[in-house]
């Protein structure tokens, strides 16, 4: 099987950001149904998930567990914390 990745086009300021916080750091996460990578890529001060001001819905499903789904409003300048235990 191949597949042939297309990088994204460059998000364009002003920017939000997401935190995800969660005891399991390959937890999948995904805004508005869409997979944007491991917990662990956005879980500290320095990482995060830059989206344009809105709202979102984030959606962070562990490997084991139940996935919790959060409703979240993006301003620009701030940043949201969605913490899973």
């Amino acid at each position: 099987m191949r597949q042939t990745l297309k990088p994204l086009p460059p998000p364009e300021p002003p920017f939000g950001r997401v935190r995800v916080i969660s005891s399991d750091k390959f937890a999948a996460v995904y805004v508005n149904g869409k997979y944007m990578g491991h917990a662990d890529e956005f879980s500290n001060a320095f990482q995060g998930l830059l989206l344009k001001p809105g709202e979102y819905t984030v959606n962070v499903a562990p490997l084991s567990g139940s996935a919790r789904e959060e409703k979240v409003q993006i301003q620009a300048g701030s940043t949201v914390v969605v913490r899973v235990p």
